[in-house]
């Protein structure tokens, strides 16, 4: 019996440690760059499966990992320069227009460069290699540790490994805790390489990467449904316009009157996060709206008090700024001539989110801080939440992937 069950122990964790492998995912399968885009510079993958960034020393060379976005996940790669140069790895990242504009110039004009999380890679100087910074935003976050920073291999392979779960972010290099940071400016977002020989005095330059692996844990917590993909069961219809299910999305379009219209929530909300996808088929006004009240006036016409998360095609745009319908208005204006303002991706689908803890609010679009308010003079405090169906927005808007963490 005692060999059973140590025979069966034995069984067990391996299994455990065979699952726990299973659980990383390489980015470049059979040596493959599927999934990838180049941005900038010149990049290749050997038949080793070696990614080469080659660029010029005035050329940011950058390679975008499209295929997918990561939230929480923990990212392994390793990294060779055969001559020190700088580079990194991108995290919940996003390829934006450069804001603001300059004058006379258009968003379509606009030069794009990366915004979001970069874990640094220099072997020109030992202290470099780790620091987490914002990539054309705030620069420097977290310095390495003296001991990972010694841990640096000139000229051959090393091995960092980020982990990204909720607010923070840890990075390690040869597996020696080099920094970490508490953060949320992007909560969600893409993988991208770089290769940045600024101050290079070779006309070329190289890095190499290879063994690219992540681990996708998804948005961590415990999120539970507001929405079962087949029915509107748990929702409530305002007004006279049009709302159905299909294929796992609400649908929501304009009634013969092409006005006013909610589908709100049976369940009151008053601290929570809550997030969902949303696809605007076209022109319109939309939002996610939470602490709402709707009443009928005596013509059907739907009054709702709440404030709305603004869900709107324009780019850039207003989408996830927040309005108190009736009351204040915007609680912030929107700026147009900001990142934040190009977070929406026109005519695909786009996630939302909102937190409300007391009287701050805070919102993302596609993992990107849109808003981060204290309301001092907050008037609702609790309500339903809500999708809005605008005066004039025909066109529809689908939703899905409705969640709530409260």
């Amino acid at each position: 019996m005692k060999r059973l069950l140590i025979i069966m122990a034995v069984i067990t964790a391996l299994c455990a440690i065979n699952t726990y492998a299973q659980d990383w995912q390489s980015l470049t399968p059979e040596n493959s760059l599927d999934g990838w885009r180049v941005l900038s510079g010149d990049w290749r993958i050997t038949d080793e499966g070696v990614i080469v960034g080659k660029a010029a020393k005035d050329v940011n060379a950058w390679l975008f990992y499209e295929k997918t976005m990561f939230a929480d996940c923990e990212v392994s790669f390793e990294f060779r320069t055969p001559v020190p140069t700088n580079g990194g790895i991108q995290l919940r990242s996003h390829w934006l227009p450069r804001m603001p504009l300059e004058d006379g110039e258009s968003i379509e004009d606009a030069p794009r460069q990366m915004h979001g999380y970069q874990v640094n890679v220099e072997t020109r100087k030992r202290l470099a290699t780790g620091i987490i910074m914002e990539e054309n935003g705030r620069g420097y976050l977290a310095e390495p540790s003296e001991e990972a920073a010694k841990a640096l291999k000139q000229r051959d392979w090393n091995t960092v490994r980020v982990i990204a779960r909720g607010t923070k972010i840890e990075v390690y290099l040869q597996d020696i805790f080099a920094c970490s940071i508490e953060d949320e400016a992007f909560i969600n977002g893409y993988l991208a390489l770089q290769l940045n020989p600024y101050e290079s005095t070779e006309e070329y330059t190289e890095i190499e990467y290879r063994n690219i692996r992540v681990k996708d844990f998804g948005r961590e917590g415990n999120w539970r449904a507001l929405f079962d993909g087949t029915s509107l069961n748990g929702w409530k219809e305002w007004g006279e316009e049009d709302w159905s299910v299909n294929e796992g999305v609400i649908w929501g379009k304009s009634g013969p009157k092409q006005s006013e219209g909610y589908l709100a929530t049976e369940e009151i909300f008053k601290d929570f996060r809550v997030r969902g996808r949303f696809r605007i088929m076209g022109d319109g006004n939309y939002g996610l709206f939470y602490h709402s009240t709707i009443t009928l006036r005596d013509d059907g016409y739907p009054v709702i008090a709440g404030l709305q998360g603004e869900v709107e095609p324009s780019f850039p745009g207003s989408s996830g700024w927040v309005y108190e319908s009736y009351k204040r208005g915007w609680l912030v204006k929107p700026d147009h001539n900001t990142m934040e303002s190009t977070a929406l991706r026109v005519g695909e689908w786009n996630e939302i989110e909102l937190r409300s803890d007391g009287n701050k609010i805070t919102t993302w679009v596609n993992g990107i801080r849109v808003l981060d308010y204290t309301d001092t003079d907050q008037q609702l405090f609790e309500g339903s939440f809500a999708l809005q169906l605008h005066t004039g927005g025909a066109d529809g808007i689908g939703w899905n992937a409705l969640y709530v963490l409260d």
